[in-house]
């Protein structure tokens, strides 16, 4: 252990310290800042400054594993006393120390920001911090790779253009997790596989040294242990949906019921006001019962297939609270208060004319800057020029004229709507 932080002290890459503790930071708090108070965002935002350490850090011990080779030492170190598998180990190690340093910094400088108020579901924090650490261990296992095959100052380079290339390639499969939404959750079984596997490819470079200084045989000694990480990395995913909370919510009473993860509930102050505003709506509008967060309760079924389908029509509604934006859970619930408003009754809306359309879009546009209490969305859109039209002309009703008078107009324009496609009865 001694071996291990004498290297550390005189590794060169502790002068790059500072500069990295500073990076970590301004990802985290520059990036954006509503994951303060929520355990499983706050893991989320504090891992993913671990895929730009990353790069850097794979470069980093790419030079770090071929110092050997440009100073020509390789000679020198085998012959010396100590086991090469040993001097590796407290290379290697030393190199690994020096690039979790400033992650595992940025995790703790996360930790005490959210710990002021110490909402539920701390353990979810875990799951995301481990998973940033495997992160840097992969990146370290690849920059030390390309040293000691490549062995020349172009490995960092490499190493660093080849890490940033496998953040690309293993997107689809999960690498990348950059978010931590309440209704999913690390799944301990592919996080420890990850980590063992990383393990043991850390552990296999350990002996490279040992061996003949054959490329050949090298890379013959590698495959098997980069093949179970491959495996691991291309057949499971690090992030799973939870299991449902059942009776373990959190809502807001009102005319409608506002229900969240128990990891939200930084929101019920703004939800609560929210709600308000949905019981002075006119009677018009139609008030579902229940309104869920994405994940409380089932929005699938089995079909004949045996395999599951989501669907709107399963359950009661439920809104997404994204980046913490209120523009987010505000237009779900708006369009869960209109879609309940016009299937009042029985409704034939295949008929619906393309001037009443633009009408509809003009009132569920007004209805989300009414809840949400503002006019300019935080949020850009591609939709035809058509539908902008009349989404800015909600806005302004929203805007200009008095609440009495939105009211009145609001509640008019969905009586005639409905009165044109829906008849009362079942």
């Amino acid at each position: 252990m001694s071996g291990l932080w004498l290297h550390v002290r005189n590794s060169p890459l502790r002068w790059a310290l500072p500069v990295l503790i500073a990076l970590d930071l301004a990802v985290l708090f520059l990036r954006n800042r509503h994951w303060i108070g929520v355990w499983p965002e706050t893991g989320a935002a504090a891992q993913v400054p671990a895929y730009l350490l990353g790069i850097l850090g794979a470069g980093a011990a790419a030079w770090a594993a071929s110092v050997p080779t440009r100073h020509r030492m390789v000679e020198q170190l085998t012959a010396a006393r100590v086991h090469p598998a040993r001097l590796e180990a407290n290379r290697l190690g030393a190199t690994i120390v020096v690039l979790l340093i400033p992650y595992l910094i940025g995790q703790a400088v996360a930790f005490v920001v959210t710990a002021r108020t110490f909402p539920p579901g701390l353990h979810l924090w875990l799951g995301y911090a481990l998973l940033g650490v495997f992160v840097i261990l992969t990146s370290v296992a690849l920059g030390w790779t390309c040293g000691k095959l490549l062995g020349s100052v172009f490995a960092a380079l490499t190493a660093a253009l080849g890490f940033l290339f496998l953040i690309a390639l293993l997107d689809r499969v999960g690498f990348v997790v950059v978010s931590g939404r309440p209704e999913m959750t690390v799944d301990p079984g592919p996080l420890a596989a990850r980590l063992a596997s990383i393990t043991l490819l850390l552990l296999v470079l350990l002996w490279l040294p040992a061996l003949s200084t054959a490329g050949r045989r090298r890379t013959l000694v590698l495959v098997p242990a980069v093949l179970p990480l491959v495996v691991v990395l291309a057949a499971t995913s690090p992030v799973a949906e939870r299991e449902l909370p059942g009776d373990d919510v959190v809502c807001v009473q009102g005319s409608t019921r506002l229900c969240i993860w128990p990891e939200h509930e930084k929101y019920l102050p703004l939800l609560g006001e929210l709600n308000a505003r949905i019981d002075r709506l006119p009677e018009s509008f139609v008030r579902p019962p229940l309104i869920n967060q994405v994940g409380i309760q089932p929005t699938w079924f089995i079909g004949p297939d045996g395999r599951r389908h989501h669907s709107d029509d399963v359950g009661p509604p439920a809104f997404n609270i994204l980046a913490g934006s209120p523009w987010s859970y505000s237009g779900d619930i708006g369009t869960a208060l209109v879609s309940a408003t016009l299937r009042f009754g029985s409704c034939d809306w295949t008929i619906l004319s393309s001037s009443d359309e633009r009408r509809l879009w003009t009132v569920e546009a007004w209805l989300e800057s009414y809840l949400v209490g503002q006019t300019s969305p935080d949020y850009r859109t591609n939709a035809p020029a058509e539908m902008q039209e009349a989404w800015s002309k909600g806005r302004e009703i929203a805007s200009g004229d008095s609440l009495s008078d939105q009211f009145q107009w609001a509640a008019g324009e969905v009586d005639d709507l409905r009165g044109r496609y829906c008849h009362p009865g079942h």
